[in-house]
């Protein structure tokens, strides 16, 4: 699979977050998962929040996987769920919202469709760092949903993207 390549601008997100293993009570791609819950989680806060409700009708939101030491020795990663917010809105976020700065980067971006969502594209990701001329640029990646998403009841009829921040390899 032969990524897209894209110079992208800094963004910032806001939205709730989840650290541990997201797979411990539910395998895969289920709404029961820990990843699941959280998404839950989120959309229950917006739909309460008479200041912030318009967060929930964003057109595209992320997903962002963020990976340390814990990652490999223990499968435990912080997972972050939210949307695109002008910057100067941070300031007027509840204790509830986190906020999180991806900085400009170049990305190689993965489109996945149908059962691929579901499959362990994360092995395509790596063997695609390995075998081309980058190597990541950074400690997380993360997963874009838009109207091209239609849900995990309609995951034969979705689009998925997948952002992993590169760079080129030194010689």
């Amino acid at each position: 699979m032969k990524p897209k390549i894209i110079e992208s601008k800094p963004i910032t997100l806001v939205g709730m977050s989840f650290y541990g293993d997201p797979f411990d009570t539910h395998a895969g791609w289920d709404e029961d998962n820990q990843i699941g819950l959280l998404w839950k989680r989120l959309f229950s806060f917006l739909k309460k929040d008479t200041v912030f409700s318009f967060l929930a009708q964003s057109r595209a939101w992320y997903e962002v996987h963020i990976h340390s030491e814990e990652t490999q020795a223990k499968g435990l990663f912080e997972v972050f769920v939210g949307v695109e917010i002008e910057r100067a809105r941070v300031t007027e976020l509840p204790a509830h919202l986190l906020v999180k700065n991806l900085s400009a980067e170049q990305y190689a971006i993965f489109t996945f469709e149908g059962e691929e969502i579901s499959s362990d594209w994360e092995k395509i990701l790596e063997t695609w760092i390995n075998e081309s001329d980058y190597q990541s640029a950074g400690s997380y990646n993360f997963q874009y949903y838009d109207e091209r998403f239609k849900g995990l009841d309609r995951i034969s009829e979705s689009v998925l993207d997948v952002y992993i921040p590169i760079k080129k390899k030194s010689d």
